[in-house]
């Protein structure tokens, strides 16, 4: 008996050193691509990803009744919060609105946006928690981008800019840790301004 759980202790040690991943595709890092495939909690009816550019929203991908959300009218949307905003020197984000009970709410930050992916069911939106914690998808590099729960992600600076691998862990419940610092694959003296 001890040699037979011996035996399968060394299997699964050797398997888990031998970890494969495998790289998103570059059009599926965007966060734009990463946001369609949340699935939300089995009570929300429709909800609707927004760009917003400036102050201007722009609906980009909506899933659910459309029909009822007709019915129901949009609520004034807070001042311009949103998540992972950039677009220097003009301002943009994404938001999202959703119809959950005969009301609408807003996902305008990235706690409110762990909330609404609620639990991890698929890669995607382990990157997305990733993301929510600082860490970037690097399209063009797989030490930057590989996924499943496990994702091989980096962190980026722009001044000097810099990219730093890391292997972090998403569990269901959206709980992230970090599991190994693989180090610096991209240092430069350069500052890149936005």
């Amino acid at each position: 008996m001890y040699k037979v759980i011996s035996i399968l202790t060394l299997i699964f040690f050797l398997n888990s050193c031998n970890e494969s991943f495998t790289k998103l595709p570059e059009q599926e890092t965007y966060d734009e691509e990463l946001l369609k495939f949340i699935i939300p909690n089995k009570s929300v009816e429709y909800w609707q990803v927004d760009y917003v550019y400036g102050f201007s929203p722009k609906k980009i991908f909506s899933k659910g009744n459309a029909e009822l959300a007709k019915q129901i009218p949009i609520p004034e949307v807070r001042t311009g919060n949103g998540f992972f905003s950039g677009c220097q020197p003009s301002y943009c984000n994404y938001r999202i609105l959703y119809l959950k009970n005969k009301f609408w709410y807003y996902v305008q930050d990235t706690e409110e946006l762990s909330n609404f992916i609620a639990e991890i069911d698929n890669e995607k939106e382990a990157f997305l928690i990733a993301r929510i914690n600082d860490y970037d998808i690097d399209s063009r590099s797989s030490k930057g981008n590989d996924y499943g729960y496990k994702l091989k992600v980096n962190k980026y600076v722009s001044c000097p800019e810099s990219k730093e691998a890391f292997i972090v862990s998403v569990q269901k419940n959206r709980t992230l840790s970090k599991v190994k610092d693989l180090g610096y694959y991209y240092k430069s003296k350069n500052c890149i301004v936005y």
